[in-house]
């Protein structure tokens, strides 16, 4: 996994304003559905879903956890299109949903966001990159609106 976040790092240097270089990597955790809904609300569990699984959630990043961070992401296998390729660490899905994270723990670790108005506001980034990523590598977007859906998610 340190390859994978360490490539995806180089590319967040490469295609966004941030500088990437020296930054130490958050750990990563692949979990279940059901385990990333259990994060997710944990502060709320009363909120979870009837069903326990809010399969909105697909990736997390705590910037408390873990020694410099943590990112909750869904298992790799479990991610669609996993299974049209020998190595599910290879699909594109996947390493967008990994590429979100690490935006935000870049825009934690560089103290970006230490300027915004709320937490949310650094949501509208992360989904552009994700976006750009996918573009880059022909790979089509499991998130047709991600323009739309980046705005509403940070708004403040």
């Amino acid at each position: 996994m340190t390859e994978l976040m360490t490539a995806l790092m180089l590319w967040i240097s490469a295609n966004t304003a941030y500088e990437t270089a020296g930054l130490p990597l958050p750990e990563l955790v692949e979990m279940t559905p059901a385990e990333l809904t259990a994060e997710y609300y944990t502060d709320v569990p009363h909120l979870i879903p009837s069903q326990g699984i809010d399969t909105r959630v697909q990736a997390l990043y705590s910037q408390q956890d873990g020694p410099h961070g943590r990112v909750y992401v869904l298992a790799a296998h479990l991610v669609e299109g996993a299974d049209q390729d020998d190595d599910p660490y290879s699909n594109p899905a996947f390493r967008e949903m990994v590429l979100h994270e690490l935006i935000h723990h870049v825009q934690f670790q560089t103290g970006t966001t230490e300027t915004y108005l709320c937490p949310a506001q650094g949501e509208a980034e992360a989904y552009a990159a994700g976006g750009l990523y996918l573009r880059q590598r022909n790979a089509p977007d499991p998130l047709p609106n991600r323009n739309f859906w980046g705005h509403v998610y940070s708004r403040c």
